[in-house]
């Protein structure tokens, strides 16, 4: 009689410690985030998530044409808005959508009315989630 019990409560240790024991993993559980942990099975908030916004270089003079590079793009400033700021996106600024974090950027120009002998600049612009930075060369 003590050996089929025996049998039994071995029988029912194995069924028990291999069906629905589940280790928690915590980590961000969202494939759409940058961080997400594939092996994770228990959200703990910590997701995180590419965000974008737009930063815009622009001129209020004649500088002819001014080449922007910025987080590994470039762009061409092609006139001058004399008025007030102008729109991002408008048609003659140079416009980039990039990451949200701090670039440097470099800003060159050849000969113009404004700047004969043309000019070179470099600086850092701060880009923000769903925010249009404007920056005046």
């Amino acid at each position: 009689m003590k050996k089929p019990l025996i049998a039994i409560a071995a029988l029912l240790t194995i069924i028990i410690g291999s069906s629905g024991c589940r280790k928690d993993i915590y980590g961000c559980t969202d494939p759409y985030a940058s961080n997400y942990a594939p092996n994770a099975n228990v959200d703990n908030g910590s997701c995180r998530y590419v965000q974008y916004g737009d930063v815009m270089f622009w001129t209020d003079r004649n500088e002819g044409h001014v080449q922007i590079t910025i987080g590994g793009q470039t762009g061409t400033i092609t006139g001058y808005v004399t008025n007030d700021t102008p729109s991002c996106g408008n048609t003659v600024s140079a416009t980039f959508t990039l990451q949200e974090g701090t670039y440097t950027y470099s800003a060159v120009a050849g000969p113009s009315p404004s700047y004969p002998q043309g000019y070179t600049y470099t600086g850092t612009a701060v880009v923000q989630n769903g925010v249009c930075n404007a920056y005046q060369l």
